[in-house]
């Protein structure tokens, strides 16, 4: 808008006081309108500022459990059937990665959209599903925001349900993910073997033949996130498992060393990877018959690896071996104490 002073007064006519008057005003007008011109250019709204994408990146985790070994039931895998994960940031639990999956045949796989140049610790827990109504023997209510997870041992003895596995895997994405979780056992698997199990086969004691065990100073509480094991109390705790039908079918017997025992007990407890040592005992019934070991000392226990107690457990004065295997899948493989 421009406006032009100059024909407010004619040329060569002298100034009025109206003329001037009005030119006063007309500059009065003009500074208004500026202004108002000025005061609008100001509320003009402001423009937000853009915030940069997020970038994501396509993450795949393929899960997978021991394979199961052919000629086991106790100890092959298979009885894990879903896995819980979560996973933390900086130390902090990622609320919309916290999940469970079925697995199947011990695989599972989940398909993830994670925020690039972000490092994600990924934590797996699977076990059994519970049956029938039953109470799991693994607390989880701060697995996914602590990765703890606590065992109950008060349950019965030979039960293989309590068969679980876990792991943490580190991701740093950095671009499209496909990887390969492979889960492992937190546990020692402790087992009593009768060298004298055919004798007692003989005298037909066998058929409805129980037994448990009790399992001194172990720990009940274990961090998926760093592996290590503690105890829920002040002191290290006691297991009873109660009594329960043996192994029977293709679990009636059990190689050691190359030598074939009665598989009369097993039981399994958390164990750290560099082992350390409890006291175990166990104890057979049938009937009116009665048959228990001494509470034996240093038992040494390891993660993923088989404790075997063997010799005989229904004869007098037995003498009893401790041999430690390691691997669960590579039952053959001996660890000299």
């Amino acid at each position: 808008m421009i406006f032009d002073l100059r024909r407010l007064t004619a040329p060569g006519v002298a100034k009025t006081k109206k003329t001037e008057i009005m030119k006063n005003s007309m500059k009065i007008l003009l500074v208004a309108v500026l202004a108002s011109l000025g005061m609008a250019s100001c509320q003009k709204a402001p423009v937000e500022p853009v915030e940069p994408a997020v970038q994501s990146e396509s993450v795949r985790i393929q899960i997978s459990s021991p394979d199961a070994m052919a000629t086991k039931t106790i100890g092959d895998g298979t009885k894990a059937t879903e896995v819980y994960y979560t996973a933390f940031v900086d130390g902090r639990p990622v609320a919309s990665l916290q999940n469970r999956v079925a697995l199947v045949d011990g695989k599972a796989a989940l398909d993830l959209k994670l925020v690039r140049n972000v490092c994600y610790r990924f934590v797996f827990w699977a076990q059994a599903v519970p049956q029938d109504g039953e109470a799991s023997p693994y607390d989880l209510s701060e697995f996914y925001t602590k990765a703890l997870v606590k065992a109950d041992y008060q349950g019965k003895a030979n039960d293989d349900s309590r068969d679980a596995f876990c792991a943490m895997h580190e991701i740093l994405v950095q671009g499209p993910v496909d990887e390969t979780v492979y889960l492992r056992r937190p546990f020692a698997q402790i087992n009593f073997c009768a060298a004298d199990y055919d004798m007692l086969k003989h005298l037909g004691l066998h058929d409805d033949l129980v037994s448990e065990a009790w399992v001194n100073g172990i720990p009940d509480v274990l961090n998926v996130l760093d592996g290590s094991v503690s105890a829920s109390g002040q002191a290290l705790g006691d297991a009873h498992f109660s009594l329960s039908a043996i192994p029977s079918g293709d679990d009636e017997y059990i190689t050691v060393a190359g030598n074939q025992y009665g598989y009369v007990n097993m039981n399994y407890v958390f164990a750290s990877e560099i082992g350390e040592t409890v006291s175990a005992k166990a104890g057979m019934v049938n009937g009116g018959c009665n048959w228990q070991t001494d509470l034996l000392p240093n038992v040494p226990v390891r993660r993923n690896y088989r404790t075997n107690i063997v010799g005989d457990l229904f004869s007098e004065h037995a003498t009893l071996q401790i041999i430690v295997e390691p691997a669960f899948n590579d039952p053959d493989e001996i660890v000299g104490l």
